[in-house]
């Protein structure tokens, strides 16, 4: 007489895979803890990155403030600051003339 195979539910699965994606946890401890072999936890591992797909990177709204809302404050300035053997060079540049400032830049670092 053959012996049957065991079957388990698709939540029980669905737990020890979750257990497996714990930080610091090892496939191999989890499927002992569970007296079940790695190999099949793998196997289900793979099985259920073949059924949902990896999500993209979630979104992240920025909240951007309005041009011109705050003319004074600080960041209004393109601020650099380069470190050189004869002394630090720094350079407070307007935002409205921003391509100015790179063609600036691109000469003083040739």
């Amino acid at each position: 007489m053959q012996p049957t195979r065991r079957s388990y539910s698709k939540s029980f699965k669905a737990q020890v895979i979750q257990e497996c994606a714990q930080p610091g946890a090892s496939i191999a401890s989890v499927a002992l803890g569970h007296s079940l072999n790695a190999n099949l936890v793998h196997k289900w591992i793979r099985l259920q990155a073949k059924k949902s797909p990896a999500l993209p990177p979630a979104f992240i709204p920025l909240a951007m403030p309005l041009a011109g809302a705050n003319s004074h404050s600080a960041s209004s300035n393109i601020c650099v600051e380069i470190q050189h053997p004869r002394g630090t060079i720094k350079v407070n540049w307007p935002n409205e003339s921003a391509a100015a400032c790179a063609t600036f830049l691109r000469h003083l670092l040739r």
